[in-house]
């Protein structure tokens, strides 16, 4: 019997647990710097089954907007694989962004994985596609990871807004 296959998930907890400077789950070869990650994500066949819920469900979003506007937390970090790329690619793209907050020895980090299935020629922003969304607690001994999925028509209304959201919060905190 062959390996199984790495699903965008197993990419993305991989990523997460990278990112909170957690031991790794598996053993990917190519989780190492953002480049890597992101093209790595170009080898998987990307299911687009289950992806029902609009952007604006996720939980997730919500958690992460009260945590940063509520402050409670000890330190929280902010990743993003987002280059100028919507110019660089012209069939699909993929963007990364994660925020990783850390009370007592208590670690929660939150990963998108954004995948846009066909980028518009037209004008990229105005793209359809997903998210999936990962959110890793970790405690001592304790370990989980839950996924949400989400689709969206239209990135600069649906998905663009939530993203400059967190970053203007991010951004007011590091201020402080």
């Amino acid at each position: 019997m062959g390996k199984k296959a790495p699903k965008l998930e197993d990419v993305l907890a991989e990523e997460l647990r990278r990112e909170m400077f957690l031991d790794s789950g598996s053993k990917f070869r190519y989780v190492d710097d953002w480049d890597t990650v992101m093209d790595s994500i170009y080898e998987l066949p990307v299911q687009m089954d289950g992806y029902d819920k609009k952007v604006a469900d996720l939980r997730m979003i919500q958690e992460m907007i009260s945590a940063l506007s509520k402050g409670d937390y000890d330190d929280v970090k902010r990743s993003e694989s987002r280059r100028k790329q919507m110019k660089q690619f012209h069939s699909t793209l993929h963007m990364y962004y994660n925020l990783i907050f850390t009370k007592g020895n208590a670690k929660t980090g939150y990963g998108a994985l954004i995948y846009f299935p066909d980028i518009s020629k037209r004008d990229p922003e105005r793209s359809s596609g997903i998210v999936l969304a990962a959110k890793h607690y970790s405690k001592g001994k304790v370990s989980k990871i839950t996924y949400e999925k989400a689709k969206f028509g239209d990135f600069l209304i649906e998905v663009k807004p939530y993203i400059e959201i967190l970053g203007d919060l991010y951004r007011k905190i590091r201020k402080l």
